[in-house]
């Protein structure tokens, strides 16, 4: 009598795959059960005491993970990282496709260096060269480079995170229709500019809920932000044409419930970085049904400063000189945006509104820091109100040397 195996569930979101494989690793989609953890981390420390059946509820902000057949783990970070999801059971989570961020053993919040660190690892473990050409086993290697490449870049990482598997590979296949892009401005200070800094940035984002479109769940009746409209091919009769019938694109509204969310953007400031400069978030922008989300891009504003005055790579500043020490010589300080003191001055007769260029001091260059421009000095020459009131105290002065 010929042993059926039933392995991996999925739908149409997902990966191409043989069942052949598949049924080699059958025991990975089987369930052992709910493990709890603390600290809103699937890795957080064990809570043995409240683990679960297979076929237990749980519910979307509790930490954890399920355990599955040959070590597989699916994680579930929990708290407010669950706060838009729906209850699960571990029996659906393990009989399902793994999602690419479990074929890396991370969850949703992994940074770009634990997606790194995550492939090296797998790899020394699966590689063909390593297994002998297991098949079940170079099965699992494929399926791990294929989730490292797709969220190792940043553009599809974001495409997979907002819309899902399938409307990725029709973005790789040139058949996805993009949203349009957000633009943003943001003010930075010439510090930030001199020395460079990573700041973040709250751009208000639509996201849409999925799952929502026919449901009125808890979790779906927090959704009550209007989607973006979708186009809809028609067939419209033409007029004074009998039995011709023309496509036509129409404007409807979604079906989709959406909700808005703050999405915290890094924003990486480079020494040397200009007012104008334009930073690129490849698919952060709004979801939108049916459509990738489009980029968000955010402008960089230089704030006015109270000191100096940039022109390109250059700095300006002015220093105020007295008669007196126009005609006998001067000393000034001045702090630069680093913190470090300059020490500016001149032995001779200084002209009105000369200019002292003081070289390697002004901004640094764009890519290459240790590059930097000229920090120029104008002096200011400040007359005496009393021309013969100053004379009269400069000879005393002189009388008292």
């Amino acid at each position: 009598r010929e042993l059926k195996i039933r392995a991996r569930e999925v739908t149409c979101d997902h990966r191409p795959f043989k069942c052949a494989t598949e049924c080699l690793q059958a025991r990975r989609y089987t369930c052992l059960g709910w493990r709890q953890t603390g600290g809103c981390s699937a890795d957080g420390q064990r809570e043995p005491d409240k683990d679960q059946s297979c076929d237990a509820s749980i519910a979307p902000t509790m930490s954890g993970f399920c355990e599955c057949g040959e070590g597989r783990i699916v994680r579930k970070p929990g708290c407010t990282k669950g706060e838009w999801a729906e209850a699960f059971t571990c029996h659906d989570e393990c009989a399902a496709e793994s999602d690419l961020y479990e074929e890396l053993g991370l969850d949703h919040g992994a940074s770009e260096k634990d997606i790194k660190q995550a492939f090296r690892k797998l790899s020394l473990k699966y590689h063909p060269d390593k297994t002998r050409n297991d098949p079940a086993l170079s099965a699992r290697f494929a399926q791990i480079r294929e989730a490292y490449e797709m969220l190792g870049d940043a553009g599809q990482r974001a495409i997979y995170d907002a819309a899902g598997l399938k409307m990725l590979y029709e973005k790789l296949a040139n058949k996805a229709e993009e949203a349009g892009a957000k633009t943003a401005e943001i003010q930075v200070t010439l510090e930030q500019m001199y020395n460079g800094q990573e700041i973040h940035v709250t751009v208000p984002r639509n996201l849409v809920c999925r799952g929502c479109a026919d449901s009125n769940s808890e979790r779906c009746q927090k959704c009550r932000v209007r989607c973006a409209n979708e186009i809809e091919i028609r067939h419209v009769q033409v007029a004074n044409m009998r039995g011709m019938v023309m496509q036509q694109q129409v404007e409807v509204p979604s079906r989709e419930k959406c909700r808005t969310h703050q999405n915290s953007l890094p924003i990486t400031i480079e020494p040397g970085m200009s007012s104008g400069d334009t930073i690129h978030f490849k698919h952060m922008g709004d979801q939108q049904p049916k459509k990738i989300p489009g980029d968000v891009m955010i402008k960089l504003k230089e704030a006015e400063h109270s000191v100096f005055r940039r022109t390109g790579v250059h700095l300006h500043t002015e220093v105020n000189v007295t008669l007196a020490e126009a005609l006998l010589g001067f000393e000034r300080t001045i702090t630069h945006l680093d913190g470090r003191t300059i020490h500016v001055g001149y032995t001779g007769v200084t002209k009105p509104s000369a200019v002292m260029r003081i070289t390697g001091e002004g901004m640094p260059h764009k890519g290459d820091p240790t590059e930097r421009g000229n920090l120029f000095v104008k002096c200011n020459l400040v007359m005496p109100e009393d021309g013969r009131k100053w004379l009269q105290e400069m000879a005393a002065k002189e009388g008292q040397k």
